[in-house]
C-alpha cells in the first residue's frame, strides 16, 4: 500500500494507469492472494484504485482523498483555460487506459 501511495504522490503512478494483476503483485511483494485482495480493498477505500467491472478485476490508478488531483469537473474555475486543462487531463487518462487495455489484450493473444 505504501508503495502505491508514494508512487501516486511522486507521480510515478499517474491517474488512469493500470494496476498490475493480482498474481503479479503476489510475486513482486511475496504476498498471498488474500493479502493482495485486502490491500486492493484498502486502496479502493482510499480512492487510489478504481475497479472497472467492464474489464473483470482490472484496476486503474486514481487519485483519491488527500492526493493532488488534476483539474476536474469540480473546479470552481469554469473559464476556457480551465475547461481545456480538464479536457486535456481526461484525454490523457483515457489514452493511458486504452494503451493499458491494448497491451493486456495483445499480451493475452500472444500466449
Amino acid at each position: 500500500m505504501g508503495d502505491v501511495r508514494r508512487g501516486v504522490e511522486q507521480r510515478r503512478y499517474l491517474r488512469g494507469m493500470i494496476f498490475p494483476e493480482v498474481a503479479v503483485v503476489e510475486r513482486l511483494y511475496g504476498l498471498s492472494e488474500k493479502e493482495v485482495r485486502s490491500v486492493i480493498r484498502q486502496l479502493r477505500d482510499e480512492e487510489l484504485l478504481q475497479l472497472h467491472d467492464d474489464y473483470q478485476e482490472t484496476y486503474f490508478i486514481d487519485v483519491g482523498r488527500g492526493t493532488p488531483r488534476t483539474p476536474s469537473r469540480e473546479s470552481t474555475d469554469t473559464g476556457p483555460v480551465a475547461q481545456v486543462a480538464d479536457l486535456t487531463a481526461r484525454l490523457q487518462e483515457l489514452s493511458s487506459r486504452v494503451q493499458a487495455l491494448e497491451s493486456i489484450v495483445l499480451g493475452r493473444d500472444e500466449r
